[in-house]
């Protein structure tokens, strides 16, 4: 009876192996690089970020921003017989400063737009990297799950075996066959949360295609940097409000050229125009050429309460700034504090699982199903080893993802270097 049995249960452990239905098998397969650049070249928040960057270069063609040249045409009735017709071109400049700090504020607001999308870029590789890790993470526990589902169904094949030898009663079968079912529910909201987790994946991406990660397991990502160095002003964000505090320093350059004088120059030519006197008087044309003149100007302000208040408010903007650079720095020290510390924790966790948790999990399987086979222990004891050791392998997996969720976030704060 004993040779049935086992011959049959490889017989129903190998038509499992052949029929079970693969979830895996119709997805285009990337590495993590390969989504992260796709990301970056397709994610439409990244397109607006790069045409930001040209807007702004565009706008810096606006520093020399000179006011329109006056064209005028004259004629004086009253001079008489005199050359009155005159042409006059006039123009005003700003203080030749004043071109400089706009031109020096128009670059800033464009590094601001590069660092920017600096930081669009940084939060979008961890979002995709964080995003895939989940899905080897969620593909993890379906190996797990078809694992036990391999193990319940064996369970379940061993105890109709003995129920229709005798050698058991129905509670046995009831209980296998609950285990079973309450499994393969498990492994059907496993599969749907990988779906779900594909989906997130392809908005982050902007495509179509469902992405299955090139790893066959779920793997250990390496602590590329040194920790415990961070410095929060080299990172992308950092650079965001470094450029915030430059530009409301430009800022207040520009509003303090309002104290400086303009310029203004003219040109004048006093000619006769045939055919242009509507009053028929009697022109000569002076026998020595045109009268030519010039004129140069200069604006000075003399009423400055508009001035000292702009200026005013633009050194409260410096301050602002100031004040919310040292507030971020702050914020992403005490963050980064807090990831070392869940590093640790996560870092704790998986060494456990990696040195001896993993291993007294296959242990227990193992030992169960043959003493479990050999009758020395009952069903109540085998199911209750099985709980445990699933338990045990699905607590690995997920310290595995602890760790590189933390691993991940630590790359981020430090700007993915």
């Amino acid at each position: 009876m004993k040779t049935k049995i086992i011959i049959s249960t490889i017989v129903f452990i190998t038509m499992t192996v052949v029929l079970a239905p693969s979830l895996f098998g119709q997805n285009t397969t990337k590495s993590l690089e390969e989504c992260i650049q796709s990301a970056i070249d397709n994610n439409l928040t990244m397109k607006s970020g790069r045409i930001s960057i040209e807007r702004a270069k565009d706008l810096q063609g606006t520093a020399f921003n000179i006011d329109k040249t006056s064209f005028s045409l004259s004629q004086d009735p009253t001079s008489g017989g005199s050359p009155d017709n005159s042409i006059s071109l006039s123009q005003s400049f700003e203080f030749p400063t004043v071109y400089g700090s706009r031109r020096g504020l128009l670059k800033a607001e464009t590094n601001l737009e590069r660092s920017n999308l600096d930081v669009t870029r940084n939060e979008l590789v961890k979002e995709i990297s964080a995003t895939y890790y989940q899905l080897l993470y969620a593909k993890e526990n379906i190996k797990i799950l078809q694992e036990q589902d391999r193990i319940y169904g064996k369970f379940l094949f061993l105890a109709n075996a003995k129920l229709k030898s005798g050698e058991t009663g129905r509670l046995e079968q009831m209980n296998a066959e609950r285990l079973y079912n309450e499994n393969r529910i498990e492994l059907q909201k496993a599969e749907k949360n990988y779906q779900s987790i594909q989906l997130i994946l392809q908005r982050w991406m902007n495509t179509d295609e469902a992405v299955e990660p090139v790893e066959p397991t779920l793997t250990v990502l390496d602590a590329v940097y040194p920790f415990n160095d961070f410095n929060p002003e080299q990172t992308p964000l950092g650079e965001v409000y470094a450029n915030k505090k430059i530009i409301s320093e430009k800022n207040l350059s520009v509003i303090k050229q309002g104290y400086l004088p303009s310029f203004n120059f003219a040109l004048k030519n006093q000619f006769l125009i045939k055919g242009f006197n509507p009053y028929d008087l009697q022109r000569e044309r002076f026998d020595k050429g045109n009268f030519m003149g010039f004129e140069v100007g200069i604006s000075v302000p003399l009423f400055f309460g508009e001035q000292r208040a702009k200026t005013k408010a633009a050194k409260r903007e410096v301050e602002i700034a100031r004040v919310q650079q040292e507030e971020v720095m702050l914020t992403m020290r005490k963050n980064y504090q807090t990831y070392l510390n869940e590093y640790t924790k996560a870092k704790n966790a998986l060494d456990y699982y990696s040195l001896r948790g993993s291993k007294q999990a296959e242990d227990i399987t193992r030992i169960s199903q043959v003493s479990y086979e050999k009758g020395e222990i009952d069903y109540v004891e085998y199911i209750q080893n099985l709980k445990t050791a699933v338990e045990i392998h699905l607590l690995y997996a997920n310290a595995i993802n602890d760790y590189n969720q933390t691993i991940i976030m630590l790359n981020y704060l430090q700007g993915n270097k």
